[in-house]
């Protein structure tokens, strides 16, 4: 396993990551600072670094050299942006990061920030054709999204910080110059950014500090049951309205706003105000929010090294089984549970009329089903659930997310499925979907109980007049075990189907259907 680390000096926050992975296959964040560094602060119209912002990145950023040396990374990638990009005293406050912390920093433009933004954001939430907006504290990113790669990017001087110090202030705006900010803003956007415009089929996400604590506002008001803003949708009319009453609160009434992070409160009227503008300009009625963003593209184009480009290809593949990866999972034994579970699942779909969108959440269920085992076998199926709600899972919505964590939670014999808080996310179905999916995954890590595959397949037979459903289990060796255990827990899919369910012992043929491979 590798350690690479990434550092982002921002005109607001400075930020360092730290991802341990094997390139390729899986990867997990092993520690994360933030500091507030308010680099562009001062700035002005001379657009000099001032020297107490100098002193404050300095001191993030000697701490982030000290870390990184102490956790032993093998690689330290570390980039500057808008606040150093745009300074005139920008080449000796390089040189002198290099002389006093030993980092050495590369200057990203705006297109190239826009860039590694949109290559998180496309390996975060799977967005495709469309665009990525990027707000920092100096600057604002728009990158055009086709075929699942980034394309045109353009920089403007749009950042949360530039805006509330040159337009706004920091305390409760004055009417006059919101309206000012507005005009000029609209008139920015159809100049420079006339191509941002929404079409049928394209999707529009956004990253970075602003828009995640605008999120999390809005969750904290409609309380969300997820303690994260991954692919939260955050509606047009949510942003439109934050827009229009943020700047309207002082920076302390603002700083007891539930979601938001205190040292944003002086400047996050600024943000909504700008995203709201960027909504109207460009027709998009939401917001896609990634949690994943330029640190994690900088990252992801390491991870992905050997591939023609830096994007999963099947992040919807991958997310699991980098999670199965990193918490040592015994991939024979969970891969043999996804099989069957699939097999079940095709089988049975005459009766429980599944779209096949639930077909791979019971595979990603079954995949990770057993995580929870690292932290302790008694209890398990919980601490499994307990990981995946409180984890990234990219390429997987919120609501994908709580079914397969609820999966694991039930894929032991402990009570019914049940959406409990998480109820507003659930779709009409979904309820009865879980029943159905979680008796077949609880059937199917019953049959393979000793973990050792003697039971390599399955076929089910069903007399939907007569009410039954037969699970034929194809042993290979001595099943009784298996056999026992499963049929002792066939009760959950009974009454997800609304049939009697019986397993059979069958006999597996020698050139029947042969197990899936153990690792791809």
């Amino acid at each position: 396993m590798q350690r690479t680390a990434v550092i982002d000096l921002g005109s607001n926050t400075s930020r360092l990551v730290i991802y341990e992975h094997d390139p390729g296959r899986n990867f997990r964040l092993v520690d994360e600072v933030r500091e507030v560094v308010r680099l562009r602060e001062g700035m002005g119209a001379s657009q000099t670094l001032r020297a107490a912002a100098i002193d404050r990145a300095l001191h993030a950023l000697k701490m982030y050299r000290v870390l990184c040396d102490a956790v032993g990374v093998d690689e330290l990638i570390a980039t500057a942006t808008s606040a150093v990009r745009d300074a005139t005293n920008r080449d000796s406050f390089i040189a002198r990061v290099q002389a006093e912390a030993g980092i050495s920093l590369r200057l990203l433009s705006g297109e190239e920030e826009g860039y590694y933004g949109a290559l998180g954001a496309i390996n975060g939430v799977g967005i495709c054709d469309g665009f990525v907006v990027d707000m920092g504290g100096g600057s604002a990113q728009v990158v055009e999204v086709r075929n699942g790669e980034p394309a045109r990017a353009h920089s403007a001087r749009l950042g949360a910080l530039h805006i509330a110090e040159t337009y706004l202030g920091f305390d409760a705006g004055k009417p006059g110059a919101v309206k000012k900010l507005t005009q000029q803003v609209r008139e920015l956007l159809e100049n420079e950014f006339a191509w941002f415009k929404a079409y049928d089929g394209a999707e529009l996400a956004a990253i970075g500090g602003t828009v995640r604590n605008l999120a999390s506002i809005a969750q904290a008001e409609d309380n969300y049951p997820l303690d994260s803003v991954d692919r939260y949708i955050l509606a047009g009319s949510d942003v439109t309205g934050l827009g229009n009453r943020l700047w309207q609160m002082s920076a302390e009434e603002r700083r007891k706003l539930n979601g938001l992070q205190v040292d944003r409160a002086d400047i996050i009227h600024a943000g909504a105000l700008v995203y709201s503008l960027l909504l109207e300009h460009s027709g998009f009625d939401r917001i896609i929010v990634s949690q994943q963003g330029l640190r994690e593209g900088l990252f992801y184009e390491k991870f992905l090294a050997g591939q023609a480009r830096p994007v999963i290809s099947d992040l919807r593949e991958l997310s699991p089984l980098s999670m199965a990866r990193n918490f040592r999972q015994d991939t024979r034994h969970t891969q043999h549970v996804a099989k069957l579970c699939l097999r079940m699942f095709d089988d049975l779909q005459e009766l429980h009329r599944l779209a096949d969108a639930f077909r791979q959440l019971l595979w990603a269920a079954a995949l990770i089903h057993d995580i929870g085992v690292s932290i302790g076998y008694d209890s398990h199926h919980l601490y499994s659930s307990y990981i995946v709600l409180n984890s990234l899972l990219p390429g997987y919505t919120p609501r994908e997310r709580v079914l397969i964590g609820l999966l694991a939670r039930y894929h032991r014999s402990r009570g019914t499925p049940k959406a409990g808080e998480f109820a507003s996310l659930f779709e009409p179905g979904d309820e009865d979907a879980l029943t159905v999916l979680a008796g077949i995954l609880r059937i199917c890590e019953y049959l393979e109980r000793g973990r050792r595959q003697v039971i390599p397949d399955v076929r089910c037979h069903f007399d939907r007049e007569l009410g039954w459903v037969q699970i034929e289990a194809l042993a290979d060796g001595d099943a009784r075990m298996e056999l026992w255990d499963a049929g002792r827990n066939v009760g959950l899919l009974a009454a997800g189907l609304g049939m009697e369910v019986e397993i059979v012992e069958g006999v597996w043929a020698a050139n029947g259907v042969s197990a899936i491979d153990t690792d791809p």
